[in-house]
Formats: structure tokens, C-alpha cells, sequence
């Protein structure tokens, strides 16, 4: 029989421990009669609130009595002496113990009610200005707002902190808005996944097979999907996968489908093989930049007799010459309105662009230099001697209103270019292409370059394979290693990787550590990043080595890395704050790296005044300091810019001691050592294992079994990624 559940009404008196991620507290509570412990889910309390507490007495073997809380609410301060400590607590931003004091002096036991209605009122106090009486007004109304999302949402197993994100993205109706639509809880916030948004809505009297349910699993099936890759789903096997996940029958989802598609929220497209179906936008976005690369390759551009004059005097000036194959590269991206340029490491890419960037600027066209990552292009700044920045940079994104992703430069603001040179095309998707050629005019030339023998994009599309493979895109593909390259073990084992041929171990710059077993696998990584490879090559242990494993789990993914690696480079120490998130804890001095693009992050300068915004996937930095007061650590990117993250921001950093294969794509590193252990066969891949050794410009160290090593060099399955920019290129072709 349960428990009848107690009430009682409560001042806290201490916070005795809270775990930061999901608000479970042990508080010393003060009622009209004793002191008492208080346990329970009770995030974002503070010392001097008042509380109502509902749940039952127990026992601990340990401690004591306890009275277990199972529900509770805050409740405002009536009398003088009990808002002054509720004011000083810190609960509110910008109001300390004095300031406290003075509110209550000037407006007593209406203090609150001013804070809340009246906010303007607070500016007759000395040191509040107009400016802070605001911004203390908002701190004020958030608390009470944030009250009530924690606590609608805790019943579902939301933590607090996605409790304040879903706060800050649907303010004071947020409650309103997802007892309308719990499903806008996976399509706005980042970090809370569809499966969750349906329990709610389930929770919440959605039936089964409601419309709006089905609707927002098609929805999720395809967005979760181009994720992986995909652009469409052939309509069967989406039907298959929404009926699963839901536990609905075909006639619902095929009903919906129908409905979605005369809502233009779908679109259906016959072919041969079948019915695609595609979220109309990703559709869209396939078919405007098949359109608009066919317009850029029919452009044939003369220069006359210059061009030779200008390619001469770039030889010159860089001190080369030109193997034939890249006069001809050079001389077709010079006269072509389209041109991809594709070839593994050693093969001369890079002094292809240089080249062209020489000649273009020789005949006076104004050049942009751009690729996909931050890292990728601080890379080509560096080997161009030209400032490259991210495609989205260039474009000019930035988040509307409803913050959604927007483009300053675009059909109707376009790029005042006369040729765009793209590296990286492996990692472009088709929704940041569709934007990159939505903003080029028609005259301008594009030239992209990249190794389609790499993994490609991490979201939806397979553009370079597509545009080579289509036939109707014109390709130079860069097959000859030049001498100098040959003279690396990196570059010569990486093609014999790519050929299906075993690598050569132990020779150059290019190693092989044998365990006896994966449990050994961890321990001589971690030696070897701790002192080996820092004491035999006097690299920094921590960015010019860099661990890439295939996998984020397994006994050496980075999950298991990350941790073993903190703990022999950055242990704790006593007196110096952590802050946990997730599965680690950040400490001052660690390696980490963000997730997401961020166009909207501020960032200043370590050593000047100069601030800016936007920090990129894929950028690597170091912790510099760790604030609990102020809820907020501070990130170290390139040495130089200074990034404050809130608490609530931490779901973008990840440790970065070690990372995957597919978030080092677009990046090099001096040294670069790689786990060989059993893992997905899907991850245990040929192309996977060349892009992790094409990281390297110093040496390579794979630590493990051979076996595994010669399992990824035969594996040369490529997982089918459903998409048809080649299909609608050829067919814009053959139309004319």
C-alpha cells in the first residue's frame, strides 16, 4: 500500500549535494517546527527560497531520517526579513546581499511584486539603471518560468538542463506549446530525440495512430535518415521503417504519406527502381543544384593568348613546372565554368590551386578561396598563401527569428566573385551545396576540389562521387604520385590502402605496435602519447598528436580513449573545479573540440581587442578556466580566441584527446596515432582507414592487430547512401 504523501512548507537552509544533471538534491530545509532533510529531483533551488514539499518520511541506514520528496513547488517570500534572503541568495542575476537590502528598504513586502510588474520602479534605487532594472526583471520572470518547465517535464525524465533549453526556445508558453505539439521538442531542440517527444506525446493522450503522430514519424525516419547520408527513401522501405518505430499499420502511414505529399511536405519521384519519397526541401535542394551545376558547365570561357603568358610566369613564381597532366588541369579550370579536380595525398591538388589562384588573379578576377570546416580552411589559407574561409562564412549564415539557419549572400545578394575555388567537396552535403550555388551568379566560374576515395559527407548527399560518376561534369583525376611524395610512407601506404594492397609497417613514418590482446590496446596508446612519441619527435602531447579511432564505443573507441588519455595527461587535482556533462568531466587544461557549428558564439581575442563570432565542427582547443559561479567555462581555440560556453552550452564540446575518423575529415595533424580493434564491420572499412592515414603529415602509429588492419584494407564495402544528383545531371544533359 503506498505511502500517503505529506505536505509541508519549508525554507532551505543548505544545499547539502545536487548532481548537476539531473537536479537530484540533499538540502537542509527549515520548517516552522525543525530542522530537516530533505532528498528528492529538486533542480535549480537556492539557499533562502522558500518551498512546498509533498512526499513521505523515511529512514536511511546512513543518515537518518529523510523526508523524500516526490513533488514540489517554490513559493514567493511574503515578509521582509524572508524576500531579503530569497533576493541575496544569487537566484537573481545582478543581485547580491546589499542590493537585496536596498530593494526591501524602498519597496518592503512589495519588493517582488515591483521585480515583476513594475520593473521601471527599480531604477529609483542607487546603482540600478534603467538597463539592469530590465535585466533583472527577466532574471526574475525566467525563474518562475523555469519552475514550471522543470516540473512539467521532470514526470517524462527530461533533465533540467534541457528543461531551461526548451525554456529559452519557447519562453513562458512553453508548457502551452508542447501539450499542443510534443513533437516540436525533437524538431527545435537540439540534444532531445523523437523517441522522447513521443513518450511525452503518448503520455499526454496522443493516440497511435493519430495523423500528427504518423506525420512526425515520417518526418523523423527521413530526417534521421539524410543524417546518414540519404536525400530520399524508397517509399517501401519507408513505409517498413515508420510502421516499426511506431507500431502502427502500413494503411496509416501510407495515408499520411498522401496526405504530406498533396501538403508539399513530401515529394514523390518515379524512376525505374521505384517511388522515392524525399522531404520536399531535401528534393528541392537536389534538384536547384543539379540545375545550376548543368548552367556552370555549359559555360566555355576564352582567354585568348594570356593564359599561357599567365601560367608561365605562376610557374615562376612558385619555382615549379608543371607536370603535363597539371598544365591541362589547370589550363580546363581556367577556361571551364564547372570543373572538379579529384586525387588522393601526393598527387598535387594543392599545386593545382595555387596554380590557378596565381592565374586568376594574374588576368585580374577576384578569387574566393573557401572549403566546408574551420580547420580545412585555416589549411588552405596556410598552403595558398590566400585567406580561405568556411563556406558558410563566406555566405554570410547567420539564425533568423525563428532560428533557422539564413544566408546574408544568396540569389537575391549574391557573391561578388568571378571564381570560386571549393577544397574538402568530399565533406560538402547537398543542402550546403544547393546554398553555395544559390549564391554564385552564373558567370562565375567554380572550380571544386577533393579525394573521392574519402569518406564522404556527413550529412545528406554524395556530391563529388556523384558529379564524377555522372559523366556529364568535367573531371580531372589526379593519379600520379610526384617524387617527393613518394619519399612518404604516408602517401605511398595510403594509395596502397585505397588499391586494396596492405600497407608497409615500420619504415619511415609509417608504424605498426603489436598487443597481445585489445585490453592492452589502451594502455600503450596512452604510454605512447604521454612519452614516447612527445620525448622521440619533441611534439606537444596534446595537438601534435592526435588518437583517431573508427569507433566512439568499444574497448579503444573514443569514449574509453578520452577517459584513459584525461586521466594520464590531465588528472585531477584537489581545489581546481570540474564540471560534468554527459559521461566526462571537463577540467581546466583539456582538449576538446566542438560539435556543431555555432554562427552566433562570440569570441575574443587572446591578446588584442578584436571579437567576432562562430566557432566551427571540427575546431579543437583547450579549456583555459572553469567558473561554477557563474555557471560558465572558457575554451582556448587556434591559441588565440577566447570562447565563454554557459553550462547549458556544454552538449557542443566533446573531449578531444581522441576523436572519430569522420570528425577528423577536413583536418591534419602532425602525428597521428590509430587503435586497431574489433569493431562495426560498417567502420572496419578500407575508405575509413585511408582517410584517418591521410590525417598524418608527420607519422603514423597503428596500435593492435594486424588481422584487424587487414580486414579494413579488404573490406571495400561502401554503404549505399540513397541519393540521385547523378541521375538528375545525366538527365539535364541528355535534355539539353
Amino acid at each position: 500500500m503506498a505511502k500517503e504523501l505529506v505536505s509541508l512548507e519549508a525554507v532551505v537552509e543548505a544545499i547539502i549535494y545536487t548532481n548537476e544533471k539531473n537536479g537530484f538534491t540533499v538540502c537542509e530545509v527549515e520548517t516552522s517546527d525543525a530542522s530537516v532533510c530533505a532528498v528528492g529531483y529538486m533542480p535549480y533551488i537556492s539557499e533562502g527560497e522558500t518551498l512546498r514539499l509533498s512526499g513521505t518520511w523515511g529512514i536511511h541506514p546512513d543518515y537518518g531520517e529523510q523526508f523524500k520528496v516526490e513533488y514540489y513547488e517554490k513559493v514567493e517570500p511574503s515578509d521582509s526579513v524572508s524576500i531579503i534572503r530569497y533576493l541575496s541568495s544569487g537566484i537573481i542575476s545582478g543581485v547580491g546581499v546589499v542590493m537585496a537590502q536596498r530593494i526591501v528598504d524602498k519597496f518592503g513586502e512589495d519588493s517582488l511584486r515591483v521585480l515583476r510588474d513594475e520593473p521601471e520602479q527599480l531604477a529609483l534605487i542607487k546603482g540600478i539603471s534603467p538597463k539592469k532594472a530590465q535585466a533583472i526583471n527577466e532574471s526574475f520572470v525566467e525563474q518562475s518560468g523555469v519552475q514550471s518547465i522543470v516540473m512539467f517535464l521532470n514526470r517524462f525524465g527530461v533533465t533540467p538542463n534541457f528543461a531551461l533549453k526548451v525554456y529559452k526556445q519557447f519562453g513562458s508558453e512553453a508548457v502551452d506549446v508542447i501539450q499542443e505539439n510534443p513533437y516540436r521538442l525533437c524538431e527545435d531542440i537540439y540534444g532531445i530525440g523523437f523517441k522522447k517527444a513521443d513518450k511525452i506525446g503518448l503520455s499526454l493522450g496522443v493516440l497511435q495512430d493519430d495523423p500528427s503522430r504518423v506525420a512526425a514519424g515520417v518526418r523523423y525516419i527521413l530526417q534521421y535518415n539524410s543524417q546518414n547520408g540519404h536525400t530520399y527513401l524508397p517509399r517501401e522501405k519507408l513505409v517498413g521503417l515508420v510502421c516499426r518505430l511506431l507500431g502502427v499499420d502500413e494503411d496509416s502511414v501510407q495515408n499520411v504519406i498522401v496526405s504530406m505529399l498533396i501538403d508539399s511536405v513530401l515529394h514523390a519521384e518515379q524512376t525505374p527502381n521505384g517511388e522515392h519519397i524525399y522531404l520536399y526541401e531535401m528534393y528541392q535542394c537536389e534538384l536547384r543544384s543539379a540545375q545550376k551545376l548543368m548552367l556552370l558547365s555549359s559555360m566555355e570561357i576564352e582567354e585568348a593568348g594570356a593564359l599561357d603568358y599567365a601560367i608561365e610566369k605562376a610557374e615562376e613564381s612558385m619555382g615549379i613546372t608543371l607536370e603535363q597532366m597539371q598544365h591541362e588541369a589547370v589550363e580546363k579550370a581556367v577556361r571551364s565554368g564547372l570543373m572538379v579536380i579529384t586525387g588522393g595525398p601526393g598527387t598535387g591538388k594543392t599545386t593545382i590551386i595555387r596554380t590557378v589562384l596565381s592565374v586568376f588573379e594574374r588576368i585580374g578576377l577576384r578569387v574566393a578561396l573557401c572549403a566546408p570546416t574551420g580547420r580545412a580552411a585555416k589549411r588552405m589559407t596556410a598552403l595558398c598563401g590566400h585567406e580561405a574561409k568556411t563556406i558558410h562564412r563566406m555566405l554570410e549564415m547567420s539564425y533568423g527569428e525563428d532560428r533557422q539557419q539564413q544566408f546574408g549572400k544568396n540569389e537575391r545578394n549574391p557573391l561578388d566573385f568571378d571564381a570560386v575555388i571549393v577544397d574538402e567537396v568530399s565533406m560538402v552535403d547537398i543542402v550546403l551545396l544547393d546554398s553555395l550555388l544559390a549564391a554564385m551568379p552564373s558567370t562565375t566560374r567554380l572550380i571544386m576540389v577533393g579525394d573521392a576515395d574519402q569518406l564522404p559527407s556527413v550529412g545528406a548527399g554524395n556530391v563529388l562521387s556523384d558529379m564524377i560518376e555522372c559523366g556529364c561534369v568535367r573531371t580531372v583525376r589526379l593519379t600520379e604520385i610526384f617524387r617527393q611524395a613518394k619519399e612518404s610512407m604516408i602517401v605511398v601506404n595510403a594509395h596502397k590502402i585505397i588499391n586494396g594492397v596492405y600497407p608497409i609497417s615500420n619504415t619511415g613514418d609509417f608504424f605498426f605496435i603489436h598487443t597481445d590482446g585489445p585490453d592492452q590496446i589502451v594502455p600503450t596508446i596512452v604510454d605512447l602519447c604521454r612519452r614516447r612519441l612527445p620525448e622521440t619527435y619533441q611534439v606537444e602531447d596534446l595537438f601534435g598528436i592526435q588518437v583517431i579511432s573508427p569507433s566512439k564505443k568499444g574497448v579503444a573507441g573514443i569514449h574509453a580513449l578520452n577517459q584513459a588519455l584525461q586521466d594520464a595527461l590531465n588528472p585531477p587535482q584537489p581545489g581546481r573545479p570540474e564540471r560534468a556533462s554527459r559521461d566526462f568531466s571537463f577540467r581546466i587544461g583539456d582538449k576538446v573540440m566542438q560539435v556543431r557549428n555555432n554562427y552566433d558564439m562570440p569570441w575574443t581575442m587572446k591578446y588584442s581587442d578584436e571579437n567576432g563570432t562562430g566557432v566551427f565542427n571540427g575546431d579543437e582547443g583547450i579549456i583555459t578556466n572553469i567558473d561554477p559561479e557563474n555557471s560558465c567555462l572558457y575554451v582556448l581555440f587556434d591559441e588565440e580566441r577566447i570562447v565563454k560556453y554557459d553550462f547549458l552550452q556544454l552538449d557542443e564540446l566533446e573531449p578531444a584527446y581522441a576523436i572519430t575518423v569522420h570528425k577528423s575529415q577536413g583536418s591534419e595533424f602532425e602525428i597521428v596515432v590509430m587503435p586497431m580493434y574489433q569493431a562495426p564491420p560498417m567502420l572496419l572499412s578500407r575508405n575509413l582507414f585511408y582517410t584517418a592515414v591521410t590525417r598524418a603529415k608527420r607519422l603514423v602509429v597503428l596500435v593492435g592487430s594486424e588481422r584487424i588492419m587487414r580486414t579494413m584494407v579488404d573490406n571495400n564495402r561502401h554503404v549505399q547512401r540513397y541519393s540521385s544528383l547523378d541521375q538528375k545531371l545525366s538527365e539535364l544533359n541528355e535534355d539539353g
